[in-house]
Order: C-alpha cells, then structure tokens, then sequence
C-alpha cells in the first residue's frame, strides 16, 4: 500500500493525469480517478498538482497507485506529512549513468 514513484505498471497505457488541485473538493474526483487507474492498472500522473490536501494525499497513499513525476508541490506535501518514503526514485539503469 504505497504510492511509490516508478514507471507505470502497464507501459502501453498512459498514466491517469491528475488535476491541478486536489483538496477536500476534489476528493470524489480524486477517488473516481483512482479507480480508473485501477481498472486499467496504470500509475497517477503527479506532474501538474500545484496543490494537495491532506485528505486527498490520504486517498493517494491508501490507493497504493504508483505516482509518475510527481510535482514539487506534491513532493512538498509528502514531506510535510512524514511520508516522504512513498516517493522513492525508480531505479536508475546503468546505461541511462553513461550519456
């Protein structure tokens, strides 16, 4: 149950983007965004979130979706909630290390 940042499970099917802004507004949005990635077993598109709740953060944790390229924002909150471990970099293969 994380919400590690790696490659999307199914790399033909592109990531569920997420909207700008996710708070307490947002939550069924948020939910119903989670469910399709579920459905389709693809990772949640971070990158555009310039704003994050605690609840929707709380929804992105227990979902254990994969986040893509999670925003500055997103990496911010994360770390102000303590959880800053569910935002490990996929590993880096050694042929992207010789460019």
């Amino acid at each position: 149950m994380t919400a590690d940042v790696e490659t999307p499970p199914s790399p033909s099917i592109a990531p569920v983007p997420l909207p700008e802004r996710l708070d307490t507004a947002t939550v069924e949005v948020l939910k119903g965004l989670v469910e399709q990635a579920e459905a389709t077993d693809c990772a949640l598109d971070a990158s555009g979130v310039a704003y994050i709740g605690g609840l929707c953060l709380q929804v992105l944790l227990a979902s254990g979706r994969p986040l893509v390229a999670p925003s500055e924002k997103v990496r911010e909150a994360f770390a102000l909630f303590g959880v800053s471990e569910f935002l490990s970099e996929p590993p880096t293969s050694s042929s992207e290390l010789s460019v």
